[in-house]
């Protein structure tokens, strides 16, 4: 069904049950995938997708679900289901009525509409990556392409309606020249033109070409020098961290900071709705408020939280157009560039370590964000500003406050990063952190 007419039944059934507020959000997308290992193609598959969100709420009661049977009267019976579980709720002890007034959106820009009919073009950058990585040294290689656009659209009973749309592609590919030396390289963007699958693959065969013999570390305190695809995982978790309902549920470290430092002064952490090459730009949220642009981290203080309507109520703000209906949460991540280069980076190290990919990032407590990861694919010693050998086989313990607030330097150069430990785009540069914690992850530590 179409999307405008699916949503506009939607809210005459919410309508007619009584609701008092009803938002229905209609998204449709078209996704190539393909998956390679031993440098071929083992799975390749077209996907078109659609799902409906339909949100409901009365006298202070609310609820949200999803279903994929895009049909009037599939969308009718589950509509009424929500609502008769809803009514069944428990009053929220605080809540946020839509407002009065109504927006429209008409996305423009920011798109590359080739990602939604990519079907020749994905093998043929796949191959492209996996011949740059068998350049480059690289035995063997596996990993996953995925190209994808996506089209929502949003009717809320106060009249707010719209449409938006994203595209992205992106490149995941892990090469191996024995089997402990392996190399993880990755390109993501929101258009093709963005895109760069021979630097991911020349990065990833490099990387397990000179992981040959690594051994494990001393275990001490070292300067770090983390590269984009590992600064972005802690730095999107930081902007978890930032959304006002985990702030609330006190399972944030960011609890009680709003205006003080929690990072170096050189650190500048923003979310954006839209930017320039984002991958996941929206012009709306998913309670129709206009996304904007929010300095989470400036100068190294925290200078606000992440909002919706719900919780702006309760923390007597405004929202930031950040909803997820039940918690807010960012769109897409952009750390303020430096201006150091990496070979300046390394010069500056006395005693480091180089990590350019990293995996199993957990918190042991997510109110004081003391956490663990384990990095892999890609770890070089550093000593007096001179990469002296490869490691393999460590732990890295910190916290997200400590080691924010321990960076000296950052790169001018940025990277976009997404990928399965990196869920929120995020535009990072290299981070060069002092005094972390690494430990070996197996064998006996002095």
């Amino acid at each position: 069904m179409d999307p405008v007419a699916l949503n506009q039944h939607g809210i005459k059934v919410a309508k007619r049950l009584g609701a008092d507020d009803a938002i229905l959000q209609t998204v449709v997308g078209k996704e190539h995938m393909l998956r390679f290992a031993n440098d071929s193609l083992s799975v390749a598959k077209r996907t078109d997708e659609g799902v409906v969100t339909v949100y409901l709420a009365k006298g202070g009661k609310r609820v949200v679900g999803s279903s994929t049977n895009l049909t009037e009267e599939r969308l009718s019976s589950f509509v009424e289901r929500l609502f008769k579980t809803m009514v069944n709720l428990s009053r929220e002890a605080v809540f946020a009525p839509l407002p009065s007034s109504s927006k429209k959106f008409d996305r423009a820009g920011f798109v590359d509409r080739k990602l939604g009919d990519s079907e020749k073009e994905v093998p043929e950058l796949a191959a492209v990556a996996i011949a740059a990585a068998k350049k480059a040294g690289a035995k063997r290689s596996a990993g996953a392409l995925e190209a994808s656009l996506t089209t929502g659209h949003i009717l809320a009973s106060n009249g707010t309606s719209g449409r938006d749309a994203s595209s992205r592609i992106l490149l995941n590919i892990r090469s191996f020249v024995d089997r402990n030396a392996s190399g993880h390289g990755l390109s993501c963007s929101a258009t093709l033109a963005g895109f760069d699958p021979e630097e991911a693959g020349r990065r990833a065969g490099s990387y397990a070409r000179s992981m040959v013999n690594a051994k494990p570390p001393e275990a001490g305190t070292y300067q770090l020098l983390l590269s984009p695809t590992v600064a972005a995982n802690l730095v999107s978790l930081t902007g978890d961290f930032a959304s006002a309902f985990a702030v609330d549920a006190g399972t944030s470290y960011l609890v009680d900071k709003l205006g003080k430092k929690v990072a170096s002064e050189n650190f500048n952490l923003t979310d954006h709705g839209r930017m320039k090459g984002c991958l996941d730009g929206r012009s709306y949220d998913d309670e129709g408020i206009p996304t904007q642009s929010t300095r989470i981290i400036e100068g190294g203080v925290l200078r606000n939280y992440l909002h919706n309507l719900t919780t702006a109520k309760k923390f007597r703000a405004e929202t930031t157009g950040n909803a997820g209906v039940i918690q807010p949460g960012c769109w897409n991540l952009e750390v303020g560039a430096g201006d150091s280069g990496y070979d300046e980076m390394v010069r500056e190290m006395k005693h480091g370590i180089v990590l350019t990919s990293n995996w199993y990032t957990r918190f042991t407590n997510y109110r004081t964000g003391e956490f663990s990861t384990v990095p892999r694919d890609g770890a070089y010693l550093v000593e007096n500003g001179k990469v002296t050998r490869s490691l393999a086989g460590m732990r890295v313990s910190d916290s997200l406050g400590r080691m924010f607030s321990s960076v000296r330097l950052l790169s001018k150069s940025r990277e976009w990063v997404q990928w399965w430990e990196v869920d929120t785009p995020t535009l990072v540069p290299w981070l060069l952190v002092e005094g972390v914690s690494v430990t070996r992850a197996y064998g006996s530590s002095p």
